[in-house]
């Protein structure tokens, strides 16, 4: 409850408080504007009622959060850290937001060009800026100050007490990282744009891009290299370790690095492939042409190639090697996958042009010179980038040591591989069936329009899918070939030993099971006359034995497992006077398919899995996905159909 009252409260104080804000803002720039935006009288009516309205809500809702702040846990809450960074986050970039128009509409006066070409602000005027940023200012020095006695209220001996506050900020230095980083490329292009456009474009127009460029640059450049120096120095001087989050930024940066450096290559790749091919251009046409790829992959290409120093060297410092292997993993599974696609789509494309070829006339100069540079260009890009991070995870996954077992059965392989396997599934399905539907159409009498053209590209479709499809089906196939070689290894070196009581068929039970679930583990049956010598014990790993050992045992028996320093697992078998508290009246086949499972998972090296009883939620939470996910599925499938037709 105390929850819910929270998030109510801070919700309400963080609404009405940028309801007040700008409220002021609106009445100030009604007072003193000289001129307004829209009808004055509206202005200043709608600016008085967001006063009215708001500040008394505000003052009511802060002063119930702010009266609570004895109790350590509402002080430090994460709803508290949310709203005040959230609250320094909406008032500061709307700092940001004029300050860029305030800079924009100065540039283009000096280049002397009209306001309206400005690509933010365009009806502001420099007094409506100047008022929107001096109230948020004085907003943000006042939350700023609420924050800063929050951080002073962290009790030196506990730290800890503040990691709601700490992880909240980090989060907030990140958003605006992306935030500056975002206007640096942003500008960065523009001004790339106004350097490389040679062709002749007006005045106006360059002036005005070079102006939106230069106002970019100057807001977003301190932004960036403050917010990203005070990460930086955080991991040092503040003693803080690299968490998740920046793990995940970090990744974002450099996947959205290389998405805008690939694209423009591809766009310049395809303008050149057409002057090879014969296509007539001037160099001011050429340059035209590749002046917004070049100027938008110029800054993206700085941004990846320094993002990705910093990812390297924030990978290769965690100590856990498995870890390190994953993240890598999951960055060259995300490239395999994009390189793949873009080298299906080139492939496609190229298929198309020569079905093309022979099936219609088309005038070379035209569509077929363009659709085949366009090819290239996305074979060029994507099968480079496709094999080398694929063969990455291929060089990986075969290794027969720890780690390749890990690439093998780890999930984001799985991910990749499944998830391909399910697009080549529901390719051949689409173009399958409506290759069958043209065939059959045709043979029924009908007269499908393009019936070559379009029967020919749903066969070339169909037999691309087929090919991704059996290809990555035997890639999983040689894994699962790899990773039974392993696993049977480790079960090989994971010698049990079951203790049979003499009452019932308790270790033919054992046995069975176990030998039919994991064939070459080595499995010894003993009696309590029969338990070998303190030095035998050494060669298991574990020891299963019936409840009623544990229950009524000898003291031979008793020393035996006490001295034991594998791994005991009990089974709860019933015993009179006894009631375990998980497994009484199950079946001794049920128990036994249990602890099945687990010697499995320790043979494997990993954690016993939890038991768990099925809950009628799940139950029906199975039911509705069934019932969901079919008719959805059904529905991709129709839309694919759709869009091959």
């Amino acid at each position: 409850m105390r929850t819910i009252r929270r998030f109510y409260v801070y919700l309400v104080a963080f609404i009405s408080l940028l309801v007040v804000t700008w409220g002021v803002i609106g009445l100030t720039r009604s007072l003193f504007g000289g001129r307004l935006i829209g009808s004055e009288v509206n202005q200043l009516a709608s600016a008085l009622s967001l006063i009215a309205v708001g500040i008394p809500v505000f003052l009511l809702h802060w002063w119930l959060a702010q009266r609570s702040l004895h109790d350590s846990e509402e002080n430090f809450s994460r709803l508290r850290a949310i709203f005040l960074y959230g609250s320094l986050l909406a008032t500061m970039v709307p700092m940001a937001q004029n300050t860029l128009a305030y800079l924009n509409h100065t540039w283009l006066q000096i280049f002397h060009l009209p306001t309206r070409l400005a690509f933010l602000g365009e009806g502001q005027t420099w007094l409506d800026n100047i008022t929107a940023i001096v109230v948020n200012a004085m907003i943000a020095a006042y939350i700023f100050a609420v924050v800063k006695r929050n951080w002073n209220a962290i009790p030196p001996k506990a730290p800890s007490i503040g990691n709601n506050l700490q992880s909240t900020r980090n989060l907030y230095r990140y958003i605006w990282v992306i935030y500056g980083l975002a206007m640096v490329i942003g500008g960065t292009e523009q001004v790339l744009q106004t350097i490389f456009n040679i062709s002749g474009t007006s005045y106006p127009s360059r002036g005005a891009t070079l102006a939106n460029g230069l106002a970019l640059l100057i807001v977003g450049t301190p932004i960036w290299i403050y917010a990203w120096r005070k990460i930086q120095d955080s991991l040092t001087s503040d003693g803080e370790q690299p968490t998740p989050l920046r793990l995940f930024i970090l990744f974002v940066l450099n996947l959205i690095g290389i998405g805008g450096v690939l694209v423009p290559c591809g766009l310049v790749l395809s303008v050149v492939i057409r002057l090879i091919l014969g296509e007539t251009m001037t160099f001011n046409q050429f340059m035209t042409a590749i002046n917004v790829p070049i100027s938008t992959g110029i800054p993206f290409a700085g941004a990846w190639g320094y993002y990705r120093h910093i990812l390297k060297d924030e990978v290769a410092s965690i100590s856990e090697i498995t870890f390190q292997a994953m993240l890598n993993r999951l960055y060259h599974h995300i490239l395999s996958f994009v390189g793949l696609a873009t080298t299906f789509l080139g492939t496609n494309a190229i298929l198309t042009l020569i079905i093309d070829l022979f099936i219609r006339t088309t005038t070379w100069a035209g569509y077929l010179r363009s659709q085949l540079a366009n090819a290239i260009a996305l074979l060029t890009v994507g099968i480079p980038l496709w094999i080398i991070h694929w063969r990455i995870n291929l060089i990986e996954a075969s290794k027969l040591d720890e780690l390749g077992d890990h690439a093998r059965r780890s999930l984001i392989r799985k991910t990749y591989l499944y998830l391909t396997l399910f697009a080549g599934v529901i390719g051949v399905m689409t173009s399958g069936g409506s290759l069958i539907f043209q065939l059959v159409s045709k043979i029924l009498g009908s007269q499908p329009e393009n019936f070559e053209r379009t029967s020919l590209i749903l066969f070339e479709i169909l037999v691309l899918f087929t090919v991704v499809l059996i290809y990555h089906w035997l890639t999983l196939r040689s894994d699962g070939r790899l990773a039974d070689q392993t696993l049977e290894a480790h079960h090989r070196n994971y010698p049990v030993a079951i203790l049979d009581d003499g009452v019932g068929d308790f270790s033919e039970e054992i046995l069975n099971i176990l030998q039919k679930e994991i064939p070459a583990l080595p499995v010894e049956i003993h009696t309590p006359e029969s338990i070998p010598k303190k030095d035998g014990l050494s060669k298991f790993k574990a020891v299963i034995l019936p409840g009623s050992l544990t229950a009524h045992s000898s003291q031979s028996v008793t020393g035996w497992i006490r001295d034991f320093t594998g791994t005991r697992i009990v089974i709860p078998t019933a015993v009179d006077g006894w009631f375990w508290t998980y497994g009484s009246g199950r079946s001794l086949s049920s128990l036994a398919d249990q602890t099945a499972k687990i010697v499995r998972h320790l043979a494997e090296g990993k954690k016993p899995p939890e038991v768990r009883e099925a809950s009628p939620w799940t139950i029906i939470f199975y039911i509705l996905a069934v019932i969901i996910g079919i008719p959805t599925l059904i529905g991709v499938i129709l839309a694919l159909s759709e869009m091959l037709n």
